[in-house]
């Protein structure tokens, strides 16, 4: 084994101390990381290599808890013209026209942003089935999701075919230290009550799989579960006529009913939510993703962060797909979010980009923070000007990142 590292910065942002450390250090050895202290009380008879990032402020690796890096090369190619669903057939359309290696292309173009932009985790909801090789030698931390949708199928046929599909996947590419696979269906509506139900059976089995899913994103869901009708309702009576679905009810309860909300580690979007559904997620300690440049794009109703914050329910970031979005710089996130909810601590919008998606994702004790025992996932920004490093700081950052470690290893590094 090598030496340990002995990484020197600025200003460091722990996450787990109340202020930043000053003119600090990050002693780490192999994956993880030994001791974080200030840089006087480094012990003169220490031996290890030396990294100082000089003017850099430090913090851990951004954990971007949804994106599809399938959709990478749709930037701009599906528009939105104020139907929720018209927008998800048109993007249903792109997805059959595009190849395989239109796909990987894609998807490593992804990685590179993400890098870029000081992602250091990624969960990927999966489409095309082609992200998780990429990923798994990416060098990034990185959750598949493959997504399950069977509107318009046999469910009974789609199901046995998925898991045939999975099985071997799996079997190609098996998990690693930095590498695991989930389970993502992609909507309420999109799924047949069979699949849904199947799918939670197979969490019962014994399956140890963090899970991801789509839910309550617009209005058009939450017209659809009330009243059966709108948009998606025409959608899905031509397509699979015979399905039944709930009226009377919110995404998220036909969820509950089905034994899923118990299961589901990451509920994307909920931006629809009235006070039992609330109360509901908080219950089952579902953890919530919000994606403020994809919300910005579909024009939704205001993201429920208050109501959802008084109840208990912790919420995250993610950045959705560029089909819906910009970019896919975590940064970007946190300052519209910022942006939306003033109110909210600086330090509080940072947490939802590395503390937060860690507890999820049930990796609380080793990722999302610098402190001895966690994994070493690190990213440094430049301290341009005068003064500390500081949460307000982490916020303002625009552009690459100057430092990238996943897992112990440097990723990244940019020298003036």
């Amino acid at each position: 084994m090598s030496r340990p590292l002995l990484i020197l910065a600025k200003s460091i942002l722990t996450m787990d101390r109340p202020t930043p450390l000053e003119d600090g250090f990050v002693l780490v050895s192999g994956h993880r990381i030994l001791q974080v202290g200030k840089r006087a009380d480094i012990r003169r008879s220490l031996s290890a290599r030396l990294l100082d990032l000089k003017d850099t402020l430090l913090l851990p690796g951004l954990i971007n808890a949804h994106c599809h890096l399938d959709f990478t090369s749709y930037k701009g190619r599906v528009p939105y013209r104020g139907r929720f669903m018209d927008w998800l057939k048109g993007m249903g359309m792109r997805t059959k026209g595009t190849a395989p290696a239109d796909f990987r292309r894609s998807v490593a173009n992804g990685i590179r942003e993400s890098l870029a932009h000081g992602t250091t985790t990624l969960c990927d909801s999966a489409t095309s089935w082609e992200s998780w090789p990429l990923l798994r030698r990416s060098g990034l931390r990185a959750f598949v999701f493959p997504e399950l949708l069977d509107i318009g199928q046999d469910p009974a046929a789609y199901w046995k075919l998925f898991q045939a599909r999975l099985r071997e996947a799996v079997r190609q590419f098996p998990p690693t230290e930095t590498f695991r696979w989930g389970l993502g269906p992609h909507t309420p509506f999109t799924l047949s009550r069979e699949v849904l139900k199947a799918a939670a059976r197979s969490l019962d089995s014994g399956r140890d799989l963090p899970t991801s899913l789509h839910v309550g994103e617009s209005r058009d869901e939450g017209r659809f579960f009330a009243k059966g009708a709108g948009p998606i309702a025409e959608v899905l009576k031509r397509l699979s006529p015979d399905r039944k679905y709930p009226v009377g009810t919110t995404p998220v309860r036909y969820l509950n009913s089905l034994g899923w909300l118990p299961k589901l580690d990451l509920g994307v979007h909920l931006n629809v939510l009235d006070e039992k559904d609330v109360r509901l997620l908080a219950k089952n300690r579902v953890t919530v993703v919000h994606c403020p440049g994809s919300h910005k794009f579909f024009k939704h109703p205001s993201f429920p962060y208050r109501r959802l914050r008084r109840a208990g329910v912790d919420v995250c970031l993610g950045t959705d797909s560029l089909a819906s979005n910009s970019s896919l710089s975590l940064f970007r996130e946190m300052r519209l979010f910022a942006a939306a909810h003033p109110q909210v601590p600086a330090r509080e919008v940072v947490a939802m980009a590395t503390v937060k998606p860690a507890k999820a994702l049930g990796l609380g004790s080793v990722l999302g923070r610098i402190r001895p025992g966690s994994w070493a996932d690190l990213i440094g920004i430049p301290l341009r000007g005068r003064g500390p490093g500081s949460a307000e700081k982490v916020l303002s950052h625009r552009g690459p990142v100057s430092f990238s470690m996943v897992h112990g290893e440097p990723r990244l590094r940019l020298t003036s």
